[in-house]
């Protein structure tokens, strides 16, 4: 059975097809330092997507859907969730999904099952909720009202509102990394939130800046500790050094080819959705100095992006609505 027979959800455009018969996806020369290649095609609708072990999960429009790519050149459809609102943002936890699903709220979603997920909990903010991320038994919340709103999970078919920090730009993006939650808006800063501390949210560190990235990953340390926060969504890739949460500063910008849409981090390198310039890899291993080290020219403009172990999934696609003319292409390193 080929590749594109054992696609048993939606289906890929047609000249996307075309293009990876042909073998026409171009990739950047291996002397730069990280060379690409197309194994696989996940069809759409697709806007985000994330790799964990050997599933990717896909949101397009209001269904979340995983895959397997145990055989990353034959993704095969398992289970999927549909929510009454579109999806914004999700973030995972080996078998928890942290959906924001619009008007809907944050969504709880049991991933365990990856033929049944099953929605566990919800929880209704007073605006739009983009996305959430957990720690210490709370989750924190993007809402286009409230700001960084606080929830108690510990509970998750009744998750409890703590409180909300109100951020002064427009609220974008959350990521946890132990007990500390980092929150970004436009065009005010990023916000860190200690979520070991009970009551309401109060950031204990604030770096304001104009551009500040609209997506943000965290990268972990030594001991397990934050130390970088490297974001996309302005127009480039910003890096952040927040190894001292209470004192978060501002290390270095880089200018892509295309304009830095989304970001993922896998050991020392960035993946960069860069738009018509495709996915662009970035070397961090010198935070202060990012250097260019690779890229993938995809047939469509990158939207999202996500990276993990040798594999690479790219969303790539032109319109706007809900995902349905964009596919996720896997690729290899």
């Amino acid at each position: 059975m080929t590749t594109l027979q054992t696609m048993t959800r939606g289906a890929v455009p047609a000249t996307a097809l075309g293009l990876f018969a042909l073998g026409l996806f171009a990739t950047s020369a291996s002397a730069q330092g990280v060379a690409l290649e197309p194994v696989g095609v996940i069809p759409g609708p697709a806007e985000l997507v994330r790799i964990q072990g050997d599933r990717a999960y896909v949101s397009g429009g209001h269904t979340f859907t995983i895959w397997d790519i145990s055989d990353p050149a034959n993704p095969v459809g398992r289970g999927s969730h549909t929510f009454p609102q579109e999806i914004w943002g999700f973030r995972l936890t080996e078998d928890r999904a942290y959906v924001g699903a619009n008007f809907f709220g944050l969504g709880i979603l049991d991933i365990s099952d990856a033929d049944a997920p099953v929605l566990l909990g919800q929880h209704k903010t007073l605006g739009q909720t983009k996305i959430g991320d957990v720690a210490s038994g709370k989750v924190g919340i993007i809402d286009h009202m409230e700001g960084f709103v606080l929830v108690d999970v510990s509970d998750e078919t009744a998750p409890a509102g703590i409180g909300s920090f109100f951020l002064d730009g427009y609220a974008r993006d959350v990521v946890t990394a132990g007990t500390i939650a980092y929150a970004t808006d436009s065009p005010s800063g990023l916000y860190v939130f200690d979520l070991s501390r009970p009551g309401m949210p109060e950031p204990i560190g604030v770096i304001h800046a104009p551009a500040a990235p609209r997506d943000i990953e965290v990268s972990v340390g030594a001991g397990s500790r934050p130390s970088l926060i490297v974001g996309a969504g302005g127009g480039d890739l910003q890096v952040y050094d927040v190894s001292d949460p209470a004192a978060p500063s501002k290390l270095s910008s880089f200018e892509t080819p295309g304009r830095a849409t989304r970001v993922s981090l896998d050991g020392h390198y960035a993946y960069v959705a860069d738009t018509e310039a495709g996915v662009q890899v970035v070397d961090l291993s010198d935070p202060a100095n990012p250097v260019a080290a690779g890229g993938f020219e995809t047939p469509r403009p990158a939207r999202d992006v996500s990276a993990s172990g040798s594999l690479v999934l790219a969303v790539v696609g032109d319109s706007e609505r809900e995902g349905h003319d964009r596919w996720v292409m896997v690729l290899r390193r």
